[in-house]
């Protein structure tokens, strides 16, 4: 008896698998022992765009499970810096960060926040974060528009005047209006697509330098 041939899902599924397999940045990640592919996302663009993280800065980093941008942000800021980073999810601890398991826009999870800050303020607001994919384009950009709104609602609350921001998005319905109302707050604002991130992906990172009120 033959077999079955594999659901539309499947396929798709074994593809993915297949083309982050053979990914360079994930393979440089595991060689490297990194938690993701992610941080060098990040470390472009800390390198390549002029965010410059001083010795003792504070950094807040939304989402931050599994850990990769937060591990390259305490190596950054030193041991007089502060890195806090905070995600629904458990991990594992990490040298040099205060993470907190939690809703960064929950009134418990802005107390732990408050907390750990002990009335410093952020100088640097970071968020890799995106939604869980449905499959559905429009349901997940408007997903995507939700997440950076909170992060920008966050930012407000915690950066110091001067401060920057950096965080992931999708472009799509409802981005225009957003990018509108985040330039309203920083002096300069730019999109940014690192080599690390994948062509086909609809990603890529908007950063906004200089907060004012």
């Amino acid at each position: 008896m033959a077999q079955s041939s594999k659901s539309r899902a499947a396929r798709k599924t074994s593809a993915w698998f297949q083309r982050h397999a053979n990914d360079p940045h994930v393979k440089r990640a595991r060689k490297e022992g990194k938690r993701s592919r992610a941080a060098f996302k990040l470390t472009e663009i800390l390198d390549q765009h002029a965010l410059v993280i001083k010795k003792n800065a504070v950094i807040v980093d939304l989402g931050c499970a599994p850990g990769s941008w937060s591990v390259e942000l305490a190596k950054r800021v030193g041991p007089d810096g502060l890195v806090i980073g905070i995600d629904l999810l458990p991990l594992e601890p990490i040298t040099g960060v205060t993470l907190i398991q939690g809703d960064f826009d929950s009134p418990e999870g802005q107390q732990k926040l408050a907390e750990a800050l002990q009335g410093r303020a952020v100088d640097l607001v970071v968020s890799d974060m995106a939604p869980e994919m449905s499959g559905n384009k429009l349901v997940d950009q408007m997903r995507m528009i939700g997440l950076n709104e909170m992060t920008l609602h966050f930012a407000r609350q915690y950066l110091r005047n001067g401060g920057d921001i950096l965080m992931k998005t999708f472009m799509g319905e409802g981005y225009d209006a957003f990018r509108r109302d985040f330039g309203s707050s920083f002096q300069k604002i730019k999109n940014i697509k690192p080599a690390a991130s994948r062509k086909s992906s609809s990603e890529f990172f908007l950063l906004g330098k200089s907060f004012h009120q």
